[in-house]
């Protein structure tokens, strides 16, 4: 008999402590993410992997093959704004272009490596 009351006590116990929890909406500050996962509210940072939807209509950390030596110096003279003639071309690799990138006085500032399937800029110094 003790024990089928103390049972019973601990049920009802465990039913209502998880009833309140049950109730309640999400967490305040919490909402909808980027493509609808959760995030922490206004101004918390996004998750890895995702792209920023407002950044200036392009998908920022998105792939962008590059698929010529102009196009890899034009992507660089845009990316270090500065004007194509300080961008020259080093070498061409099977997975990517090596470009030194030059002071204004034609010293090298940089060498830069620009991988043809993905755009991504890697400096090798």
């Amino acid at each position: 008999m003790k024990c089928h009351l103390l049972k019973y006590i601990l049920s009802l116990l465990v039913l209502f402590s998880a009833l309140p929890a049950a109730a309640e909406g999400p967490e305040p500050g919490r909402g909808q993410g980027w493509r609808g996962g959760q995030h922490d509210g206004p101004g918390s940072p996004p998750p890895f992997g995702d792209y920023c939807p407002r950044r200036h209509a392009d998908h920022y950390g998105a792939r962008q093959p590059v698929s010529s030596v102009d196009e890899a110096i034009e992507r660089l003279a845009r990316f270090y704004r500065i004007p194509p003639e300080r961008v020259q071309p080093h070498k061409e690799r099977r997975n990517g272009f090596i470009i030194d990138i030059l002071n204004p006085d034609g010293s090298p500032a940089d060498r830069v490596i620009i991988d043809k399937w993905s755009g991504r800029i890697r400096s090798t110094r």
